[in-house]
């Protein structure tokens, strides 16, 4: 195991637990603030209040095989469940003190009782990034806190790199620039950044860019934004600490040719994002690879393509051996409402759990409003595919789903049920085809009943209210839905 310095002088420092390795060697433990309930609004004038906020924790370090921490609350707990589920980690509670073998590298959330008391564990592969310091394109950020109010724009060939222990206050953004990194196995804190003045990673009609090992913390918007970039790599990065309204995790719009993988995502709002922007209409999305990710969905999608499909054609999407961890309204969502034509979609190798306890999303409806969970049997539709104009749409025309399979679903309910999902062609002269399934799995039972899954849908504008988006246009009828195959 490799321990990382912390950073003398970091504020958020948290002391809900203790966490050594197995000889004892003391491993730093940082806090931040999460979303305390699913309660967003549509990009308003100001900040989310902070009382809609609890305090989360978070340790990192890096190994290349297994590792055995000892974990101290400070507060008694009854029971501890380490996620995801399929990695079969089993905690081993002992005079209040729990010790758990992790397999390797990866992100653990060791939750005690329940969802709200987390301690969130980043392991990461051991690497050296081969980093010279001295090199004059190299912007290198030592152990130790670093503060800016700015966000840095970096320019062609440039390289910005965290060493284990820094903290990097602020954000970085490029347009129109070559062979871009950020990397590091630090953390970049947003919090200095007024919402939506910009965002931790905002890279702009960039080529060859490659974002590696930082954890990221206190986004004031969406939080990795990759907009109209070419071959673009995201490894192994770490999104934690997402509050502010609106704070997406990774966004590609108008891609190609782009690549997520190894990382954890937990965000308040949707977390793998893949969408075609106004503004950018002419440039297709294409070639999207999300693989091995670890999802926590505070509010929204957990993987997403739209709600905006501004592009001639979104095809050729991979999301591969994803796992989400908890979520509030959708799983696996196609939100399609512009004109682009929208095929070639393909998830594989999915877990999805689903807790007891989830709470249902809203929209907020005033400043001052206070959330009350609409639905105290709530889950997570598992996936959506819709045609449908909302407020998010920019076209008077809305495109087709062609060609969309969902092959070994694996999931996972406390509670024995079902969870719902929705194919509806809503919006007028639309079609949805050729969409199949493949070893769909509820609690180890392959399903069969295509109307038990919610595929059994034909046109229809009854959709639930969780997918009415602000004040968008009715659903329309009007659309085709053919050819949907449960194997």
């Amino acid at each position: 195991m490799k321990i990382y310095s912390f950073p003398e002088n970091y504020e958020k420092v948290s002391d809900a637990f203790s966490v050594v390795t197995e000889s004892g060697e003391k491993i730093g433990v940082y806090g931040c603030d999460v979303s305390a309930f699913p309660l967003n609004q549509v990009w308003p004038g100001y900040q989310r209040p902070f009382e809609q906020t609890e305090p989360t924790s978070f340790a990192m370090f890096g190994s290349d095989g297994e590792a055995t921490l000892v974990i101290t609350p400070k507060e008694p707990f009854e029971s501890v469940t380490v996620r995801p589920l399929d990695k079969a980690v089993k905690p081993e509670i002992k005079d209040g003190k729990v010790t758990v073998t992790l397999p390797g590298a990866g992100q653990y959330s060791v939750e005690f009782d329940d969802m709200h008391h987390v301690l969130t564990v980043f392991v990461d592969p051991e690497k050296d990034f081969g980093i010279d310091e001295n090199d004059e394109n190299v912007l290198y950020f030592a152990s130790g806190v670093h503060y800016s109010e700015e966000i840095t724009a970096l320019d062609d060939n440039e390289t910005v790199y965290f060493a284990p222990g820094s903290v990097v206050y602020g954000g970085f953004s490029a347009s129109e620039k070559k062979n871009i990194r950020v990397l590091g196995y630090g953390i970049l804190d947003n919090s200095s950044i007024e919402r939506g003045k910009g965002s931790p990673i905002a890279f702009s009609h960039c080529e060859n860019v490659w974002v590696e090992g930082i954890t990221i913390v206190n986004s004031s918007s969406w939080t990795a934004h990759f907009a109209g970039c070419t071959n673009v790599t995201v490894d192994n990065i770490k999104l934690i600490g997402m509050w502010r309204y609106n704070s997406d995790g990774c966004d590609f719009t108008n891609c190609t040719n782009a690549v997520l993988r190894n990382s954890y995502l937990r965000n308040y709002d949707d977390c793998i994002v893949i969408k075609g922007l106004a503004g950018n209409t002419t440039l297709p999305v294409r070639n999207i690879y999300a693989e091995n990710c670890v999802l926590w969905c505070d509010w929204g999608r957990a993987m997403e393509i739209g709600a905006e499909t501004c592009a001639p054609t979104i095809s050729d999407i991979c999301f591969k051996n994803i796992h989400v961890i908890h979520g509030d309204s959708v799983m696996m969502d196609i939100q399609h409402g512009d004109h682009a034509d929208v095929s070639n979609i393909r998830f594989e190798d999915i877990y999805t759990e689903y807790t007891a306890k989830a709470m249902a999303g809203k929209l907020q409806t005033s400043r001052d409003e206070v959330y009350v969970n609409p639905n105290e049997k709530h889950m997570p539709l598992l996936f959506t595919i819709l045609t449908i104009h909302t407020m998010w749409s920019h076209d008077d025309v809305t495109g087709n789903i062609s060609g969309v399979r969902f092959k070994n679903i694996y999931v996972t309910t406390e509670d024995g049920r079902i969870p719902p999902s929705n194919i509806a062609a809503a919006a007028d002269n639309t079609e949805i085809s050729d969409i199949f399934f493949e070893n769909i799995f509820v609690n180890g039972v392959k399903q069969c009943d295509k109307k038990a899954l919610g595929i059994d849908a034909g046109s229809t504008s009854d959709l639930p209210e969780s997918l009415i988006v602000g004040d968008g246009d009715a659903p329309k009828k009007g659309g085709v839905v053919k050819n949907v195959v449960l194997g």
